[in-house]
């Protein structure tokens, strides 16, 4: 397998370790916002490998938690610039290489926020609606072409992210948020891992998944939209 990370620091997630020698690997530095630094990164991986065959479109940010009236415009452009702007630029140039190749299989990271609202969040909220009507867009335009798009919705995952939100909440007892949200999760009580997202990111890129394509799929242990214990 050969691999291209634009963030370097992904490389332990994916090889363990340090990462040297255990992949293919091709580390960039890209900022996904900048159309000329995803061009880059993608290019750069085409140089390398003559093809993309594979693409997890991942990036994204949390922002600031405050109601509407309180969010300035730059607090909302700097969440759409990562998770919405981001995702369709690595959309459209990923789908340029695909297409001659007729194949391919790509998945966006959107996030249970994708299919719901929430209070104090609406540029995160905004973006991941986004992300999958990119989603369904870009399936319906690479299926001729042999290319499945699929995202995946991530309910609370035990990472950096979901830790700062949890200090967001509140800055005096993040650990007690962090508890009474992995209690109120139905499926097992307790907030996902990283791994278990990418298991999830795995096969659908891989064959097994070859007729699943514009579809969001949530991996949250049942705490999304309508469960009966889902937090508020």
């Amino acid at each position: 397998m050969r691999v291209v990370l634009p963030a370097p620091a992904l490389l332990p997630l994916f090889c363990g370790g340090s990462g040297a020698g255990k992949l293919g690997q091709l580390p960039v530095v890209a900022d996904v916002s900048k159309e000329e630094d995803v061009d880059g990164y993608v290019q750069k991986a085409v140089d390398e490998y003559g093809r993309i065959d594979l693409f997890h479109n991942n990036a994204g940010i949390e922002g600031r938690m405050a109601p509407m009236t309180e969010l300035s415009v730059a607090d909302f452009d700097r969440v759409w610039a990562v998770n919405g702007r981001g995702v369709f630029l690595g959309l459209r140039v990923v789908l340029k290489v695909m297409k001659p190749q007729r194949s391919g299989a790509i998945v966006n990271t959107a996030s249970m926020a994708a299919i719901k609202g929430a209070a104090t969040f609406s540029p995160y909220i905004a973006s991941k609606h986004a992300v999958l009507g990119l989603t369904k867009s870009a399936a319906l335009e690479g299926g001729p072409f042999g290319i499945r798009v699929n995202c995946v919705a991530p309910g609370h995952i035990d990472t950096r992210m979901a830790r700062d939100l949890t200090a967001q909440i509140n800055p005096d007892d993040p650990e007690g948020v962090y508890q009474s949200v992995s209690a109120n999760v139905p499926l097992y009580g307790r907030y996902g891992t990283a791994t278990e997202v990418a298991n999830l990111v795995v096969f659908l890129l891989s064959d097994e998944a070859e007729y699943i394509s514009g579809s969001l799929h949530l991996i949250g242990g049942l705490s999304t939209p309508g469960s009966a214990h889902t937090p508020a």
